[in-house]
């Protein structure tokens, strides 16, 4: 079973209702666009890496205050871009998703798009950066009890199931992909299993 972490209704701060979102590829001028009430899960359900597949620090997130609203401007957006549509790329860390939301090349036209929004009242974050880290912020207070629910059945001093392990490690590592703390949010044992493993896999990092 994948670790999921709930749903952090009593830590987060109020969200608008959906969110329109434009995903970069990493390295690549092509962008997933879509719709979402917590574009965090969303892009977790995309790739359980997802901070090292999408470009977050060029990433485009647009607030709404109701759900036909977002899914009103997706319609228009998905409309005008239907020259820039392309086919999913070929990316091993991608899971399923939507096969007709990427668009290749209109990078620009997203942008004015997303001022134009702006300019309608409608909170934009560009780059959305500081979007993706608040977000994980509003996670942190529920990280204690999240890690110990995954380890509940290793003694501290055995090793986890390596694949239970890979994906713990997944969902931890985008805090410091994303340059934020992550360890003093763990249960003790948890921080130490964390951090033995990031000085394993990164050298001179280790926290």
């Amino acid at each position: 079973m994948h670790p999921v972490l709930p749903e952090a209704q009593g830590a987060r701060r109020p969200m608008p209702a959906c969110h329109l979102y434009v995903l970069p590829l990493v390295h690549e001028d092509i962008a997933k666009v879509g719709i979402s009430v917590d574009p965090l899960t969303r892009v977790r359900a995309f790739a359980a890496r997802y901070y090292e597949c999408f470009d977050l620090g060029r990433s485009i997130v647009i607030g709404f205050d109701r759900v036909v609203d977002a899914r009103r401007r997706e319609t228009q957006l998905h409309r005008q871009l239907r020259p820039w549509n392309a086919p999913p790329p070929l990316v091993d860390a991608l899971r399923a998703g939507g096969v007709t939301e990427w668009y290749r090349g209109c990078a620009s036209i997203l942008q004015a798009e997303a001022e134009r929004d702006a300019g309608r009242g409608h909170p934009v974050w560009m780059p959305a950066l500081d979007w993706w880290k608040q977000r994980l912020l509003d996670e942190r207070p529920l990280l204690y009890e999240w890690a110990e629910q995954c380890l509940r059945d290793v003694a501290e001093d055995d090793p986890p199931a390596p694949a239970m392990w890979s994906r713990i490690v997944d969902v931890l590592d985008a805090w410091p992909a994303l340059g934020l703390g992550v360890e003093e949010a763990l249960p003790p044992h948890v921080a130490r299993r964390y951090r033995r493993h990031r000085a394993a896999w990164h050298p001179g990092l280790g926290g």
